[in-house]
This record gives structure tokens, C-alpha cells and sequence, in this order.
């Protein structure tokens, strides 16, 4: 599991936080564009050889920072196309996070950013139970 590389700003507050300084209670902008409260954060170690971070551009000229699988507006970003300018994969990931907000998820740069932290739990269980 991957999700949002450590220094990516989240929006709330005056401009953003880096998400690894966020903790649960404290209060970000959700995925409507409400401000909402962060329930849970998790923390990820990565494989900094692998490159499966993109960094996706959007014709408005907001950039997000994701894992390949990591949904923006509902799309895995590696397949995400709808008003995107480009997109670049990259690796040197040492840490990745996520946030489980009080709505689906979060925004940076103004982009919606779904949180993955829900399916990621079925999909434990899923495999635990095969």
C-alpha cells in the first residue's frame, strides 16, 4: 500500500500542512470542499527504489502528488485523464501517508483526493480470510 508521499501539502489552515504533520483532530479541507476533521492518519515505509508516484498536472495548473493506485476524484491516478495537462511517475518515496477524514477524503491544491484507508481495511480483510 502506498498513498501520499511525505512533504505534500494538504489543504487547510493557512495554505496547507505537510501530511505527516497532521494528527487526528485536527481539521483540513474534506474532499466536498467543507472543512472536516481528520479521524485517523496512517503511515507508510516505502520502497524508495520503486517508482510508482505520480506527480499529475491539471490543466488548471494544480499539481498532486499520489501512488499510482491512490484515487483522485474517484480515478486510480495512473489512470486518471479527465483535465489532466500530464503526468510524471518518479520514485525516492521513503514514506507515504494517508488520512481518514470525516468525508471520503481530502483535498491538495484544491483537487479532491479520495482516502484509501476504508478499501485498504477490506481489502485486509479479504485477504485474510482466503
Amino acid at each position: 500500500f502506498s498513498c501520499i508521499p511525505k512533504g505534500t501539502k494538504i489543504d487547510g489552515g493557512d495554505g496547507g500542512v505537510n501530511i505527516e504533520d497532521l494528527k487526528p483532530g485536527d481539521i483540513v479541507i474534506g474532499y466536498d470542499g467543507d472543512p472536516v476533521k481528520v479521524l485517523q492518519k496512517h503511515e507508510y515505509l516505502e520502497d524508495a527504489t520503486a517508482e510508482r508516484f505520480y506527480e499529475v498536472e491539471f490543466n488548471d495548473g494544480s499539481k498532486v502528488n499520489v501512488c499510482d493506485m491512490h484515487k483522485i476524484k474517484g480515478v486510480a491516478a495512473k489512470n486518471i485523464t479527465e483535465n489532466v495537462l500530464s503526468k510524471k511517475v518518479y520514485g525516492g518515496v521513503e514514506y507515504s501517508y494517508d488520512l481518514l477524514t470525516e468525508d471520503i477524503g481530502y483535498r491538495i491544491n484544491g483537487t479532491p483526493v479520495n482516502s484509501m484507508i476504508e478499501e485498504m481495511a477490506e481489502l485486509a480483510i479479504k485477504l485474510k480470510n482466503k
